[in-house]
């Protein structure tokens, strides 16, 4: 019995279609064989937080070499999923050796490469570690935690051996009755409802609902990474009772699949929107990657721009915090050296009691930055600076500043984190570098690198209360 949908209609006249354009031209059918390796392998490992882009993807499976700085585990992850793919491709094609527990293990043991030791969550709710066994039921409950905060548990290790059995003798009696796309769609979530391995279950998964398609010689379905929230709220519905929500969630990837198909039969383009938009940036890092990028007022405000909001921002209001061992704080800005001083516009009062001579037209300065107009005024520095001035535990006046200098070059810029100190006189001297960096333009902070200078400077501070009597 087929469940009732109102996808099936248009999968059987697509099929239909798609059969009678068979067999492919060679050219047709290797573009074809290209795209839907690139994109299943991208995809299922994305859905599961591997790092790889789109191009990396792609010059990893065609040119097997890497680019860029990518953990070594997902490079391994990546290439292991593309040999899963062939398996079961091949083992679609073999009419003598059926679905098995022992292959569903292979396949695992494939993705997974070796065992590794991952970080896990005790039944007692304490982190611990655990050892990941490739090609092995799982010894030890596992489960996820949904967006609401509940924890959805899967089979237990005890039950898991029986229910794959169990999901293999169902798929047998199912396979004459129901309609392929709806067989692969509830064997699908049949296995990932079990969870039966550790790690790897949303990979074997899709690679078993793939095997079964091609079994029916129906083509794969691709479940693309930025679908992602669409797909687990399809497992989701799932799991209230709603199984048809991810039926008609596959069905729907069928149909995208099969006109795909379509179109590479018929030697029509088969590039998405989304493949070109990816084409477009691998060929920005091609390209783009070598060039110099020189000082102009769009360059200069962007990165005055992402220091003040992205740097100094967090890091003064981390200093903020410190507030309270000093009598007073200031935070102060310095353009080319002379502070920056906030004014504000004052309606003379004959001017409120009347519209007239009152409205007139401002001219937008797209590159206007602490009062300076980028595309007339020349920036070389600006500094940030954080002035923490006497120290309530010191025995006589201390006087610290945390600045941050940014000097704009013609290629580059030059970015330094400075701590000075003044005792007793309020002269600040003693200024030594905790954090100094030179960049080229094109190259910006990342959060990791932030987050690293605010740790530093915080344990430098807190070393400096500490010791200061």
């Amino acid at each position: 019995m087929n469940y009732t949908t109102e996808n099936i209609q248009l999968i059987n006249r697509l099929k239909s279609e798609l059969e009678l354009l068979i067999p492919f031209s060679q050219e047709n059918q290797n573009k074809l064989q290209k795209k839907i390796r690139l994109e299943f392998n991208y995809n299922s490992n994305h859905l599961e937080g591997n790092t790889l882009t789109y191009g990396q993807t792609q010059l990893l499976l065609f040119f097997d070499k890497s680019s860029g700085d990518v953990p070594i585990s997902d490079i391994e992850e990546m290439k292991a999923h593309d040999v899963a793919l062939s398996q079961i491709i091949e083992m679609s094609k073999d009419n003598e050796r059926p679905l098995s527990e022992l292959f569903i293990k292979e396949l695992n043991k494939t993705i997974l490469v070796k065992s590794f030791w991952k970080n896990a969550i005790s039944s007692n709710g304490t982190p611990t570690r655990k050892k990941i066994e490739i090609g092995q039921y799982k010894t030890s409950p596992n489960s996820v935690q949904l967006k609401n905060g509940e924890i959805h548990e899967y089979a237990s290790p005890e039950e898991t051996p029986v229910l794959i059995r169990d999901l293999l003798n169902w798929y047998q009696d199912k396979n004459e009755e129901l309609h392929p796309v709806q067989l692969a769609a509830e064997f699908h979530y049949k296995f990932v409802c079990i969870h039966p391995f550790d790690d790897g279950n949303g990979r074997v998964s899709r690679l078993l609902m793939n095997y079964i398609l091609l079994k029916h010689n129906y083509p794969m379905v691709i479940i693309k990474s930025e679908d992602k929230e669409n797909y687990l709220t399809a497992l989701q519905k799932a799991d209230t009772g709603d199984l048809i929500s991810l039926i008609e969630y596959v069905e729907k990837q069928s149909i995208a699949s099969l006109k795909l198909n379509i179109k590479a039969g018929k030697g029509e383009d088969i590039d998405e929107l989304g493949d070109i938009e990816k084409q477009i940036e691998i060929l920005k890092r091609e390209k783009l990657t070598q060039t110099k990028i020189f000082k102009t007022p769009k360059v200069s405000y962007n990165l005055i721009n992402h220091i003040d909001s992205d740097l100094w921002s967090p890091l003064n209001n981390l200093l903020n915090k410190f507030s309270d061992f000093f009598a007073e704080t200031a935070s102060e800005v310095h353009i080319n050296h002379i502070k920056y001083r906030k004014t504000k516009t004052v309606t003379p009062p004959i001017m409120r009691t009347t519209r007239m001579f009152t409205d007139k037209e401002v001219e937008i300065k797209p590159y206007e930055i602490f009062g300076k107009d980028l595309e007339e005024d020349e920036i070389d520095n600006i500094t940030w600076t954080k002035k923490m001035l006497s120290l309530k535990s010191a025995s006589k006046k201390k006087d610290y500043e945390i600045s941050c200098s940014l000097d704009l070059k013609e290629s580059g810029y030059e970015l330094k984190i400075l701590e000075s100190n003044a005792n007793g006189d309020g002269i600040m001297k003693n200024r030594t570098i905790l954090f100094e960096i030179e960049n080229e333009y094109k190259s910006y902070f990342m959060n990791e690198m932030i987050e690293g200078i605010q740790k530093g400077i915080s344990k430098h501070l807190i070393s400096i209360i500490q010791t200061d009597k």
